[in-house]
């Protein structure tokens, strides 16, 4: 009898464990399955959200190749008629007149003022006077007569031989330089000829 009763006992336990595996089996398939269908609908989610951002993406990328085609449209030389063309080439062809330049009023201010009759008259007797002083000879003609940035040039013919006949006498260009007040700064000796070939200019 006692072997008996254990042997019901023993039975019943293995009931009672084989009850408790089966009740516990489906709440751990049901736990298993639970994250599975989450990851699935995850990757749902994100597949659609990447098709949603693909779209969007094509659609700027339409919008800006039809805005620059419409950049380039307006940006598109009109072609021109044959008659403008003509126009332009006749326009190009055409010299341009130069432009006056006016002279710097520095330049203008550097021109030397002109002299009256008397003042020249004294500058020429000045000279004169001054050469004589030095060479000892008197002038025989004035040449030349100069008004310089700050004084005169005067050119004066003086006989430095007398011969007879007058056409053999020779003579000599004297060039001098005076300043603003008529006295002499300087003084050169030219050419010298026979004063029969005061007009051809040749040396003697």
């Amino acid at each position: 009898m006692a072997g008996a009763d254990r042997e019901q006992a023993k039975r019943r336990r293995e009931a009672a464990r084989r009850s408790r595996r089966s009740s516990d089996e489906p709440e751990a398939a049901t736990s298993a399955e639970e994250p599975l269908e989450t990851v699935k609908q995850a990757a749902k989610t994100a597949a659609a959200a990447a098709a949603v951002g693909a779209a969007v993406s094509a659609a700027r990328a339409a919008i800006s190749g039809r805005d620059g085609e419409d950049e380039n449209a307006a940006e598109a030389p009109q072609p021109q008629s044959p008659q403008s063309e003509q126009e332009a080439q006749v326009e190009r062809e055409e010299p341009e007149e130069p432009e006056e330049r006016e002279e710097p009023e520095e330049r203008k201010d550097r021109r030397p003022a002109g002299a009256s009759l008397g003042d020249a008259r004294k500058v020429v007797e000045s000279a004169k006077e001054q050469l004589a002083v030095l060479l000892g000879k008197e002038a025989d003609s004035v040449s030349a007569f100069e008004r310089s940035d700050d004084g005169w040039v005067v050119t004066l013919e003086v006989v430095e031989l007398s011969r007879i006949p007058t056409s053999t006498d020779v003579l000599a260009s004297y060039e001098l330089t005076l300043d603003g007040d008529g006295k002499l700064v300087r003084y050169q000796r030219g050419r010298r000829y026979y004063r029969s070939q005061a007009d051809s200019g040749d040396r003697a």
